[in-house]
């Protein structure tokens, strides 16, 4: 098992964790996965950035980018103000609670590093965590200005 484990790894495959028992504290997530950003495309219906979330199957360290497509990044979010470079398992950016529907620290404006808006395109964002690297695709609108 611990071979196949390693295997999958190293050939990109997310990285399965336990489940925990009946019972237990909240669970923690049973892969790491980085899912699609919401909205998208964006600017939308009056919302200005997107949402990107993630899930950690164990502690780890973690970069979140957001890339040009030329694999440019344009923008780190993890790690960044109010991040450690290393993260506890968990679900990262969405609520499960009745909360704001989004960890503002994880919305993206379409904005580089700098504070210069990015132009209008297509766009990735890149988790890196636990061995494994994952992509989604961003459809920036652009911005009125």
């Amino acid at each position: 098992m611990r071979a196949l484990l390693w295997a999958a790894t190293l050939l990109g495959f997310a990285v399965v964790a336990p489940l925990p028992a009946q019972g237990a504290d909240p669970p923690i997530p049973p892969v790491t996965l980085l899912y699609q950003n919401f909205p998208n495309p964006f600017p939308a219906l009056g919302q200005d950035a997107t949402c990107l979330s993630f899930d950690l199957a164990a502690a780890t360290e973690v970069y979140l980018d957001i890339l040009d497509l030329r694999g440019t990044t344009v923008r780190r979010l993890v790690p960044g103000p109010g991040w450690d470079p290393v993260l506890t398992p968990g679900r990262y950016g969405r609520s499960d609670t009745g909360g704001a529907p989004c960890d503002p620290r994880l919305l993206w404006d379409g904005r580089a590093d700098n504070g210069r808006d990015v132009p209008a395109g297509v766009y990735l964002f890149k988790l890196r965590a636990s061995g494994v690297t994952q992509f989604r695709r961003i459809v920036f609108r652009g911005r009125n200005s």
